[in-house]
């Protein structure tokens, strides 16, 4: 069974890596790395740093970064959707493949850290744990590893504290997994057979007189994101230029859609067709989108998804084109 590690992360690589030493010291091979971040300019260089260390020191190959896009912070309503989206779909995908998840929620702001959890509480995991470095000197002195890039002796020293300085504190969690299917019909009004289910989400003000409150209508929204869209693609192919008279405008906006969107492992250009829709959708897995530039001329792109059904397909469209439209 594959173990995967997923971390939260912000302007300090060392979290991961601590995190990743910790549990090889208990016995536990991982395979994979999910590092959920942000457009932040220190989190995205804490990304460069880990996927080349990770790769080399660790030997692990998959290192996947997963960034909520067009937020350096998780300091609005609209940005707690999107990372809540994003943990909730990959957790789906990976209890759906049966694999150990280890999530460290030691990294990135205290509201990730939170929303992290929340997601756990409702997709489970097999461990959901915060590290800790008992050595506040230490702490500070690895907070920027820029300065130690060219010295592969200092990186390494702090990326790697003694194990026994670091402490590994697990926090409890009820997986609701089972019943997330009743969840969504209670919050959509319906009747449910579990009534313990429904006086869980009105003790936790998800509901007031049978109808779901404001807080219940977000959680809503994300559960039936979650539960209808694709699962997310973990090895995109998304060019960095294409063979086209726009070519820069046409990566821009792959690489926007690519990091917007988990579920898309390929992106093509294609032909502009007069008089086709903005957003069309081919079976089984293909999603044609049709857009004018700010500068005024027409672009299109071919994207393929991880689309199983017609109603993934469908839910992946539809989120497609409310991002076109926006």
């Amino acid at each position: 069974m594959r173990n995967v590690l997923i971390s939260t992360l912000g302007d300090s690589p060392t979290v991961v890596t601590e995190a990743l030493d910790i549990l090889h010291d208990e016995g536990v091979k991982i395979n994979e790395v999910i590092l959920l971040t942000t457009v932040d300019s220190d989190a995205q260089e804490s990304v460069r740093i880990l996927q080349r260390h990770i790769r080399e020191y660790y030997k692990i190959k998959t290192v996947y970064p997963k960034f909520v896009e067009y937020y350096g912070d998780i300091d609005n309503e609209y940005a707690v959707m999107d990372f809540m989206k994003l943990a909730c779909g990959i957790l789906r995908s990976k209890k759906e493949r049966n694999e150990n998840v280890y999530i460290s929620i030691a990294g990135g702001r205290k509201t990730m850290s939170a929303l992290m959890t929340l997601a756990v509480q409702l997709y489970g995991a097999k461990e959901l744990f915060h590290v800790i470095v008992d050595d506040p000197e230490f702490e500070k002195k690895s907070r920027d590893l820029r300065i130690y890039l060219n010295s592969p002796e200092k990186l390494n020293y702090y990326l790697h504290p003694d194990i026994s300085k670091i402490k590994k504190v697990k926090m409890p969690f009820i997986g609701l997994f089972p019943w997330i299917s009743e969840i969504i019909r209670a919050l959509k009004g319906e009747q449910i057979e579990r009534r313990d289910v429904r006086d869980v989400l009105v003790i936790n003000g998800l509901i007031e007189d049978n109808e779901p409150t404001d807080l219940g209508k977000m959680i809503l929204e994300i559960l039936e994101k979650v539960e209808t869209l694709p699962e997310p693609c973990y090895e995109p192919k998304v060019p960095k230029k294409f063979n086209h008279h726009f070519s820069r405008e046409l990566a821009e906006m792959a690489r926007k859609i690519a990091n917007k969107f988990p579920f898309i492992c390929e992106i093509k250009t294609i032909p502009w067709r007069e008089g086709e829709p903005k957003v069309k959708a081919k079976e089984p897995n293909i999603i044609e989108v049709y857009f004018k530039h700010r500068r005024g001329f027409n672009l299109s792109l071919q994207l393929i998804t991880t689309a199983k059904t017609k109603g993934q397909l469908e839910a992946a469209k539809k989120e497609i084109e409310n991002f076109i439209e926006s």
